[in-house]
Order: C-alpha cells, then structure tokens, then sequence
C-alpha cells in the first residue's frame, strides 16, 4: 500500500479472471471447513453360518463321554477279574472252595470204618473164644493188631478223604480262576471297544466341526474383506473434497501474476496528489 507522503505510491493490479478463481477458492475453502467430515464406522465381520454350525455341533462332544466312561469302568472290572484270577493259583484260594460237608463225610467214613473193625473184633472174639485162645497172649497180641490196623485204616481214610477234598478245591479254584481270567480279558476288550466307539464318534465329529470351521472362516474372510473396502471407500468419499480442493490450490499456482504501477515518482508528487485528493489544489 502506498503512503501519500512517500516519494511514490505503487498499486498492485490482478488479472480479473484470476482474482475471481482465487476469491472462489477462498470461499469454497471457507464452506468446506465448515461442513463436518463424515466418520465412516468400520464393521466387523460376524460368525458365517456354518461357524455357527460348527460350534452347535460342538455341543455333541460331550454325548461321546459315557461311551469313555462305560469302557473306562469295564476295562477297570476287567482288570481286577485278572488280578483275582491270578489269586486263584496261590495255596490258599482252594479253602474258600473246600466242601462244607466235608468233616461229617470223613466223620461218617472214619464211623463205618470202626462199624466195620467193631464187627470184625467181634467175630475174631468169637473165633478165639472157640479155640480157647481168647485171654491170652496170642489173643492180646492178635487184638492190639487189630486195633494198630483200625487206626492205620481210619487215618488212611481220613488222609484219602483229606487229599480227595483238596485236590477237588483246588481243581475248583483254578477253574474259577481261568474263568475269572477270560471274563477279565472279555470285559477288557468290551470296555476297549466302548472306548474306541467313543474315541471314533468324537473324532469323526471333530472333523466335521473342523471343516465346518474352516468353511465358516473363509466366509467370514471374504466378508471381512467386504466390510474393509466399503470401510476404505467411505474414508475416501469423506476425504475427497479436501483432495479436490488441494488439487484446485495447486492449479491455482499456474495462475498468471498480477502487475504493480508506479504513482508519484518525482519528488513531491505523492504530497501535491495528497492535496489534489483533498481539494487544496
């Protein structure tokens, strides 16, 4: 701006076209920063059906568990049948398989063993009684072997009766045995095939929840994708009017430059035009 007491005054001139373009920016400027920038809301892809599918699914693993559990407890039954089959080998299992009748059967025999040494005395009494033999040495000697022989017969007996008793226990204890042993290795294989039952049902189901995963996330993935670009999109429409209005502001510089004049440039000029203004002269 030039001052009227300065030895000249110089005014700067604008192309019109250029001045109006310019002021126009200004005022778009103006209205554009006063207009909010819309905020786009990012979304986010949610479950695909068949992730839906997959989790109801998942549900089902647990119907699988009493088939584990079932062979789990068979498996354990059939482990302790072996172990009592293998108790049935020992000495002592064959007591708990002793008959119960056993003393009165071995009583009764040793009963009529003497029965019969009672009828055999008698008729050897008689016998010597009628040879005249009986109270004397021959018939004492002939008596006390008698009786040597009834104890021999009753022991024999009761020893044979014995031995019969315990061979027959111990037949039995090893019969329960091997049938233990065979119930416990057929629970066991009952109980292993529960388990695999079970074990297969979950991993079939496992991998049908796996591929209905799999297909959900891709969806999902493709959606999300989706989402992303109408996110990425809106950024840009919000942002596309500054970008227009930067991109007029570059063009703006292409713009030719205004040109200046020179008032008053002789001495005293820009006084004696400040008088003439004022009415002096």
């Amino acid at each position: 701006m030039g001052s009227y007491t300065d030895a000249k005054t110089e005014a700067y001139y604008d192309q019109p076209y250029a001045g109006a373009m310019r002021r126009g920016f200004l005022e778009s400027a103006a209205g554009l920063a006063n207009q909010p920038i819309p905020v786009p809301i990012r979304q986010v892809a949610g479950f695909d059906p068949y992730q839906m599918q997959a989790r109801s699914l998942a549900g089902g693993l647990g119907g699988f568990t009493p088939y584990l559990q079932q062979g789990a407890g068979m498996a354990q039954q059939g482990f302790g049948a072996l172990q009592q089959a293998q108790g049935m080998y020992s000495p002592g299992a064959a007591q708990q398989f002793y008959n119960p009748y056993e003393s009165q059967v071995v009583q009764n025999s040793l009963d009529d063993v003497y029965k019969n040494f009672s009828q055999q005395d008698m008729q050897a009494r008689s016998g010597a009684v009628g040879s005249g033999a009986y109270g004397g040495g021959r018939g004492r000697l002939m008596a006390q072997e008698r009786f040597n022989q009834l104890g021999q017969g009753m022991a024999d007996t009761a020893g044979q009766l014995r031995q019969q008793g315990y061979t027959q226990a111990q037949n039995l204890a090893q019969r329960a045995g091997q049938g233990l042993g065979q119930l416990g290795q057929g629970m066991g294989q009952m109980g292993r095939g529960f388990a695999d039952l079970g074990m297969q049902g979950q991993q079939g189901l496992m991998n049908q929840i796996n591929q209905y995963s799999q297909f959900g996330k891709e969806g999902q993935g493709i959606q999300q994708q989706m989402y992303d670009s109408q996110y990425k999109g809106a950024q840009e429409m919000a942002m596309e009017p500054w970008k227009r209005m930067q991109a007029y502001q570059s063009m703006l510089g292409m713009l030719p430059t205004g040109a200046s004049t020179t008032y008053g440039s002789q001495a005293g000029g820009g006084l004696a035009d400040l008088f003439k203004m004022l009415g002096y002269v």
